[in-house]
């Protein structure tokens, strides 16, 4: 009886986990936010390095090429375009472990042309970012897309996270477009 029991406790006390926080979440958005795909699920080490307990991360995003399939990007990847190519950034997935301090969060999505910071060409989200701590989010709400241009580009996604009222802003996400003529 108690191999039965046991299983059947630690699945229930796992969907709890994935359950209650989006519940959570999807109660304390007011309706004057602009709407956004959120989906919250338990951290998870995969997705998250563990040994980075102290800041927010992004786990992967999903963009689209023109009107191809999604494409899951993670950190520093490289992908191919050409010059013309529409890319648009349909979600963020990010990582808020228990240790972090935080009471607002808000995402940009940075083109660099030629590897040269211009802060111009840029994708934005709503200011407000679910906080739940011990969570996954995934948001998707970028309503532009770029046109890319020939040469080589850089995007970055900095996490920029209010503590108070400091503002700590993350660059550590980027990935890099290689377009070709």
């Amino acid at each position: 009886m108690e191999k039965v029991i046991v299983p059947v406790v630690v699945a229930l006390i796992g969907f709890a986990g994935v359950v209650v926080p989006a519940l959570i979440n999807k109660n304390s958005q007011s309706n004057s936010e602009v709407k956004s795909v959120v989906i919250s699920h338990t951290t998870t080490a995969l997705e998250c390095s563990p040994n980075v307990a102290s800041k927010v991360c992004i786990a992967n995003l999903t963009v689209q090429i023109n009107s191809d399939e999604p494409l899951q990007v993670n950190k520093h990847q490289r992908i191919p375009l050409k010059a013309g190519d529409n890319l648009k950034v349909l979600n963020l997935n990010y990582c808020v472990p228990n240790a972090v301090s935080l009471n607002k969060l808000e995402a940009k999505a940075f083109l660099f042309k030629n590897g040269v910071e211009s802060y111009q060409n840029f994708l934005s989200t709503p200011s407000q970012f679910p906080i739940n701590a011990g969570v996954c989010h995934k948001v998707g709400n970028f309503a532009q897309s770029w046109k890319v241009e020939p040469g080589m580009h850089q995007a970055m996604i900095p996490m920029i996270k209010y503590d108070g009222s400091n503002k700590i802003v993350d660059k550590s996400f980027y990935f890099t477009l290689d377009v070709g003529q």
